[in-house]
């Protein structure tokens, strides 16, 4: 099945119909240039090709142009103004080993498929022989036919039909066409620019008849299973504004690639592992110096995240691959940058300035907030910035702590001193009305006595503490309490992975937890948020919802002078990853304990135990477009 748009189809009529009438043109410049000596000038060279693709083998029509056998074959035309028959006859046969030759159909990982010229349909040649500069008006069909051990999923056809002196460059024009559907796709090719299509033996294309709804239907499915590439042939920029960071992942055919920089490797046909990692930096210095962008009005460098490299099968351009070689004609490669952001960004311009005669367009798909919006930008139009702003973005509410308010069974502000001194003062006032002590002396005692009940007095209200009364039952929080000061805890253990500096998380999560655990809890949540398919990349956390939770052991009541309590609760958090305009996402259920307690005055998580955390299943979605 193919899974290119049918809207491309219907687009390449209108480029075709022009394209014959820029032909037409061409034929009459050519005649008129022959007949007017002008040798030096040549028309273009134009090779139709009818491909028809079943689960078994791949049938290639061709015709062209018998002028092809000057242009491409050195045939030339005698002093008497006429082509020799014979050479004409030898010329055409040889002209169908250089189309087997040029014209070449790769399979999924760019081997080439072994072809065999079945047919070849030459020219009538007319008695009188055919006069120079009058080849156009003739034509020569060839069919070649390519077998297969599987139906194939991905065919990839590069032709090299270079004429030397040529002012133009040959064309190839496809008209693809699957076994049990009567809807083509075409696609006019220069040299060295591969073309890839992808078939589906399962669900095939809609034929030519079928309603407006069914096909908007069928595209949508296809969109869905391709994750939103819809060509692999073209360069694609995905541009991510979020309040965390601002992000551009950029993926472009290495055939495209190699029209920007020099790309080495021994197998001109495939790039090998080790030559995938010499080629990188050049690709940093390449986008390093290309397509700036600007945050807050100034123009940020961009940090390399990621270069990958990829081949036909792997749609899911987030997915920690296998490395291996892939080919230079159909392979991809992925680069992820990322831009330093301070704060929540309120306006963010992208620029591509990297066009050339190859890369005439680019499709950009810019994922700001929640909206997603479709652009492109082209070496044809002037201004190739995108722009956008939210002036009133305010950041994330900062993360607060829970204040602990409590009753303990407590003498609130013991007079500790002022006691010890009514005590010394009643000892000596017992000393001087039954001690021995003579008058003078009993005198002082009195003096004593009467001065510590005054410093008791005035010292009653200034020196104190809160004495714990074990005696007394201890006062407890009751359900409804625990449960709100838990939920607030354990919504800030997340709101912590809301930034993206470690500090600024470490801080985040110290508002809630206190301790060994805090580093310890850090490990652990990053961890869990890591998804391995994605090469271990960090997920974002959408949501936590916490499914029960209640008091437990203690029941909430406070065993000593540190309150406190301890809480079970199980919850599931929801961690997305997105790149290449699909969401992975994947939702982990979770069941801890918690012993949270009363800290200078502030409510913090001081032990949790883990019970249960399964991993939950990926799954992967595409963002739809904004209405």
């Amino acid at each position: 099945m193919f899974r290119g748009m049918f809207v491309t189809a219907l687009m390449f009529g209108v480029v075709a119909s022009l394209f014959a009438s820029s032909l037409a043109s061409t034929v009459s410049f050519s005649r008129s240039a022959s007949v007017c000596g002008t040798r030096g000038l040549h028309p273009v060279s134009l090779v139709e090709a009818d491909i028809y693709v079943t689960k078994k083998k791949l049938v290639m029509r061709l015709k062209c142009f018998a002028e092809d056998l000057e242009l491409l074959q050195g045939v030339e035309p005698y002093e008497d103004g006429k082509y020799d028959n014979t050479e004409l006859e030898e010329g055409t046969v040889d002209h169908g080993k250089y189309l087997l030759e040029k014209i070449r159909i790769l399979d999924a990982n760019g081997e080439q498929l072994k072809g065999k010229i079945t047919e070849v349909k030459s020219f009538e040649i007319p008695e009188e022989g055919i006069a120079a500069g009058t080849l156009m008006s003739y034509s020569m069909g060839y069919v070649i036919e390519y077998r297969y051990d599987a139906p194939p999923e991905f065919i990839t056809i590069e032709q090299e039909m270079v004429a030397e002196g040529a002012l133009l460059p040959s064309e190839l024009k496809i008209l693809m066409k699957q076994a049990g559907s009567d809807t083509p796709l075409t696609h006019m090719m220069k040299p060295n620019t591969p073309e890839t299509f992808q078939f589906d033996w399962e669900n095939q294309p809609l034929n030519q008849d079928a309603s407006t709804e069914d096909w908007a239907a069928w595209f949508a499915e296809q969109r869905e299973k391709n994750l939103g590439i819809q060509s692999y042939s073209s360069v694609y920029s995905f541009l991510y504004i979020t309040r965390r960071e601002v992000r551009q992942e950029v993926l472009i055919p290495l055939a495209s690639l190699s029209t920007f920089i020099d790309i080495d490797s021994k197998d001109e046909r495939f790039l090998e592992v080790d030559e995938q990692t010499a080629l990188k930096p050049k690709i940093e210095t390449l986008f390093l110096n290309a397509n700036p962008v600007q945050v807050g009005g100034w123009t940020v460098k961009p940090n390399f995240d990621r270069i990958d490299f990829y081949g036909l099968d792997l749609r899911d351009f987030a997915m920690q691959s296998e490395r291996r070689k892939v080919s230079m004609a159909n392979g991809r490669v992925g680069v992820i940058m990322s831009y330093k952001v301070d704060g929540s960004p309120r306006n963010v311009s992208f620029t591509w300035d990297m066009f050339n005669s190859v890369v005439r367009s680019v499709d950009a798909i810019v994922f700001a907030l929640d909206d997603v919006k479709r652009t492109q930008f082209s070496k044809f139009i002037e201004n190739n910035t995108y722009e956008w702003a939210k002036p009133d973005m305010e950041a994330s509410e900062p993360i607060g702590t829970v204040a602990a308010e409590y009753d303990l069974p407590v003498w609130r502000n013991f007079p500790w001193l002022s006691l010890l001194l009514i005590i010394g003062a009643a000892v000596a006032m017992l000393m001087a009305k039954f001690g021995t002590a003579s008058g003078e002396d009993r005198h002082k005692q009195y003096i004593w006595a009467g001065g510590l009940t005054t410093a008791a007095v005035l010292l009653f209200p200034l020196v104190s503490f809160n004495l714990y009364m074990p005696w007394q039952k201890p006062m407890r929080i009751d359900g409804e309490r625990a449960d709100s000061v838990f939920a607030t805890l354990h919504g800030n253990l997340f709101r912590a992975f809301d930034y993206v500096e470690e500090s600024e998380v470490y801080d985040g999560l110290a508002k809630s937890i206190d301790g060994p655990l805090l580093s310890d809890l850090y490990l652990q949540l990053n961890d869990s948020l890591r998804i391995k398919e994605q090469g271990g990349a960090v997920s974002t956390i959408t949501s936590v919802n916490l499914l029960e939770g209640e008091l437990r052991e203690n029941e909430g009541y406070f065993p000593d002078t540190k309150p406190g309590f301890v809480y079970r609760c199980k919850w599931n958090l929801v961690g997305t990853i997105e790149h290449w305009g699909h969401i992975h996402e994947r939702t982990n259920v979770y069941d801890a304990t918690f012993d949270v307690q009363a800290i200078n005055n502030e409510w913090k998580i001081r032990e949790m135990n883990l019970q249960d955390a399964p991993q939950g299943v990926v799954k992967t979605r595409v963002r739809k477009l904004s209405k």
